[in-house]
Formats: structure tokens, sequence, C-alpha cells
């Protein structure tokens, strides 16, 4: 959702190193259901316009709002959590890092919850809040920073610019899901 038609790079990395911290896998996984997004700052259109791309792609996001290309982090961070009657869009989450090695989480600002990815890859919505959160949230930015740095410098192919109002289409996959036989 960038206005100038294509994915700054450094966008890219950070919304990969957020989807590595949180303990989403690099490749497709079998239950992919979390879209990872970057785009404008989190207003009513963007929010309306992300709330229409959830339920086209049948999937929860992550979303970083930034100022514009050329800033170094984002102004805001949301998550779009598909209900069963409606998509929510919860604006002013922060990350959060319990540890060094603790997936990340996005806690609410303005109720008692956050959001994390659960055992089965889905992001799933958790009342409470961790205790730190000051020192928590710096260490997330941390993380993501130090990961970002460590990404190439080719944006991926399947990385996706969609305009206001325009239609999807999934990426071909290349490869098939891995099936497990218990």
């Amino acid at each position: 959702m960038q206005q100038t038609g294509t994915i700054p790079l450094h966008h890219q990395n950070f919304m990969l190193a957020v989807r590595r911290e949180m303990g989403w896998p690099t490749f497709r996984p079998a239950n992919d259901c979390i879209a990872f997004c970057s785009g404008r700052t989190m207003d009513l259109a963007v929010s309306s316009e992300m709330a229409r791309i959830a339920q086209t792609l049948r999937k929860d996001a992550v979303y970083t709002g930034w100022a514009n290309t050329r800033v170094a982090l984002p102004t805001s961070f949301a998550i779009v959590y598909r209900e069963l009657l409606t998509v929510d869009i919860v604006d002013r989450v922060v990350p959060y890092a319990a540890n060094d090695d603790a997936p990340l989480v996005f806690l609410s600002t303005r109720a008692d919850e956050y959001f994390a990815v659960d055992c089965r890859g889905a992001l799933v919505r958790v009342r409470g809040k961790p205790k730190a959160i000051g020192a928590g949230r710096k260490l997330a930015l941390k993380r993501i920073r130090a990961t970002a740095a460590t990404l190439g410098d080719e944006l991926l192919e399947n990385n996706r610019f969609v305009p206001t109002g325009a239609e999807w289409s999934e990426p071909e996959v290349s490869f098939e899901t891995i099936v497990r036989f218990g």
C-alpha cells in the first residue's frame, strides 16, 4: 500500500524482521493466515482499506504505517484482526519482547490485551499485559532493527504493491505444502 508504486527495501526488511521476530517462518507456511503489510500512516482511509484487504486475503495482518518512504522507522503499528462478523483495526499497538529469545508480541495501548502468534501460526488476541512494558518495547525494536540489518539488499519477487481500491491476486507459489502423516 505504498503511495509511490514500489516497496522501499527498508520497509520490506523491517517487515521481514517483524515476521521473523514474531516466530513466523520466512517461507509460506501450511496455515498461511497472517499478512505483513506496510504503507501510509494509519488513518480512517487506510484502516478501511486494510479491512477490505484482510477480507479479500482471508488473513489477519500486522501493519506498519510510515510517514514517508525515506524514514528509518514506522510511525505506527496496527493489527488487522478478523472476528466472526467484523474486522477489527487495533491501531497504536506496540511491539514487545519479554527477553532476547521470546517471540515478539504486540501490546494494545487502548485495552488490556496483546496479539501473538500461537503454535498453529494463527494470530491470537490474549487478555492481559506483561510487566516491564518500557524495557520490552525497547528490546523489541532493538531486535527488529538488528534482524533487518542482516537481510539482503534486493526486493523479494513476490512483494506486492496494492493501490487503494485495487483487486488483489495471490502470488504463485513455486513449491507444495509439506504434508506430514502421523
